[in-house]
């Protein structure tokens, strides 16, 4: 009798390392100096004389950053439908399209999702049982309103029109193993013949070129004009590298969840740890990245600050020239709250996005659910 296969669902640990990959490094952290609670937050207590000293309180956001619910709710599931209605299950990637529509990585679901700005959710392409992604992750919105996928199970990057017809973009076949799945594979050169191993975050440039956090290569690659190379790096070597944003004359930054680090440099690389503000004994598994929208931000003034979403830490932080500000969340406490910064609650958030306006929308894995960050001073 022929043994029916299982439809893969690979492990939502590469996206962000989601089930708390480094606990025990977390737990010896403590509170990061160089860190600025939000102004809800407080960083100490005290007592009176002879008082029994009490705890530190755990820091927490920024209550100038609102944190609103966009669609979906904690009970993970697959429906279209309201925003109230629509269920998701491990949504991973966010994008925004200028039109305000967002789109969604659904991992679980293995599906593109759409949310228009009333907040009414359907399904662009894909869905449990379609085989046509294995644990999306990765989303932009191209120049031409097309979208790029990283079909992570499947070790490549699809094309998406808005109708839902599916292209391949770029990865060759890898050799399968016993069970029939492609196990993935490393090849630079011509787009048809490179080949990736869970490709996950990724971004366009401004001359189209495109940079993809490879997690099972180490690595981050770019293709430009049709070619895959690699991006060199110093000071040894990623080790899931999972998110890959673009800022100022094209410079990366990327999170390396399993280390906690956030790697730096030029296009054409090297690539190089930063180690200032603390920033490799801040995160535990830092997963999403977005830069900062240039509005009238205050103190969130410059297109090259960015946005960092720690999945274990189930926090969202601002790094910017000035230190480190925890945006929104509690650090260490998992929940789904909105509310300012200080109130917020996330669980276990992946992908990020800046859209107009001002907004970083958030791909709330652990809760699935995508939300929305209003910076100070946002125009809506």
């Amino acid at each position: 009798m022929k043994r029916e296969v299982s439809p893969i669902v690979v492990v939502i640990g590469i996206l962000g390392l989601l089930v708390a990959i480094q606990v025990v490094y977390w737990h010896k952290l403590g509170p990061t100096k160089g860190l600025v609670v939000g102004r809800g937050g407080s960083a100490g207590g005290g007592g009176g004389e002879g008082a029994e000293a009490s705890a530190p309180e755990v820091p927490r956001g920024d209550a100038r950053f609102m944190v609103s619910t966009v669609a979906g709710a904690p009970e993970p599931g697959y429906r279209d439908g309201s925003a109230a209605e629509a269920r998701f299950d491990g949504p991973a990637g966010v994008a925004v399209a200028p039109s305000g529509l967002v789109y969604v990585a659904d991992s679980r679901n293995d599906a593109i999702r759409s949310v228009s700005p009333v907040g009414t959710v359907i399904t662009v392409a894909g869905g449990p049982g379609r085989y046509v992604f294995s644990a999306p992750a990765g989303i932009q919105v191209l120049g031409d309103g097309n979208l790029l996928v990283t079909d992570t199970g499947n070790h490549r990057l699809c094309e998406v029109t808005p109708g839902g017809a599916v292209t391949m973009f770029v990865g060759a076949e890898t050799r399968r193993d016993e069970l029939g799945r492609p196990s993935g594979g490393y090849r630079d050169g011509p787009a048809g013949q490179a080949q990736f191993r869970y490709p996950v975050g990724l971004a366009v440039g401004a001359e189209g070129a495109v940079y993809v956090a490879d997690a099972g290569n180490h690595c981050v690659r770019r293709i430009a004009n049709g070619v895959v190379s690699t991006i060199a790096t110093t000071n040894g070597r990623m080790d899931t590298p999972i998110a890959v944003t673009v800022g100022l004359y094209d410079n990366l930054r990327v999170t390396d969840a399993a280390t906690g680090c956030v790697w730096a440099g030029p296009a054409a690389g090297p690539l190089v740890r930063l180690e200032q503000n603390g920033l490799r004994k801040l995160f535990a598994a830092p997963s999403g990245l977005a830069m900062a929208v240039p509005s009238e931000l205050g103190e969130v003034s410059l297109p090259r600050d960015y946005l960092v979403a720690d999945s274990h830490s189930h926090c969202l932080y601002l790094i910017a020239d000035q230190g480190v500000t925890l945006v929104a969340g509690q650090q260490g406490t998992a929940g789904l709250a909105d509310g300012g910064g200080d109130q917020a609650r996330f669980s276990q958030p992946a992908g990020l996005c800046a859209g107009p306006g001002g907004m970083v929308y958030v791909a709330d894995f652990g809760n699935n659910c995508i939300r929305r960050v209003t910076l100070p001073g946002s125009s809506r």
